[in-house]
């Protein structure tokens, strides 16, 4: 009978540079979605980039079927929910589900990284917006570039979508108003 000897997995397995050079930190684990959208060069690529994210992702079932859904829906196929509801406990990938649905929306062709990837929906180019209520104070708004003031996650979300999409919720947010499901629509 022979035996064989295997090499302990330190040997084996490369791990991700943060980890090898000992720089990971548990701060690490949280994404920053609004960072993420806004492409923060101070984020690490794996973050801000597609295809460096999705190589460094494990594509779940419950993640593959979830994109497929949203992917679906942006490409117009009927019988997906529109609003979905994110049900995990504390650290349970919300954060990193949404970076997912963020990047693919975005960048489609990034999925095609992953083998596991490729035969999802092409929706062809999407608007985006992203509203993270933790960067976005309900007194205080948020103050442009051009140093406008956005007063309401309305406001915030319309301008994302352009200067004319903003102009048919300015008198709300200006007013601080929640627009109608009409014109929610409209936007």
């Amino acid at each position: 009978m022979s035996t064989h000897v295997l090499r302990p997995w330190i040997d084996v397995v490369r791990l991700h540079p943060d980890v090898e050079q000992g720089t990971l930190t548990n701060a690490r684990f949280a994404i920053d979605l609004a960072r993420v959208e806004a492409n923060d060069p101070e984020l690490p690529l794996v973050e801000r980039d597609p295809e460096e994210f999705f190589r460094a992702s494990y594509l779940t079932n419950d993640l593959r079927r979830l994109l497929n859904e949203v992917l679906a829906s942006l490409s117009g196929q009927p019988g997906y929910d529109r609003v979905l509801k994110l049900r995990t406990p504390f650290g349970g990938g919300k954060s990193h589900t949404l970076a997912a649905v963020l990047h693919a929306a975005r960048s489609r062709s990034a999925l095609d990284v992953v083998p596991e990837g490729r035969g999802f929906p092409r929706p062809g180019t999407v608007d985006i917006a992203v509203f993270d209520g933790e960067k976005f104070g309900a007194l205080e708004g948020k103050t442009l570039p051009d140093g406008r003031l956005i007063r309401t996650m309305w406001g915030w979300i319309a301008w994302q979508f352009g200067e004319e999409k903003f102009r048919l919720v300015a008198e709300n947010d200006r007013d601080r108003v929640a627009p109608g499901g009409d014109l929610i629509q409209k936007v």
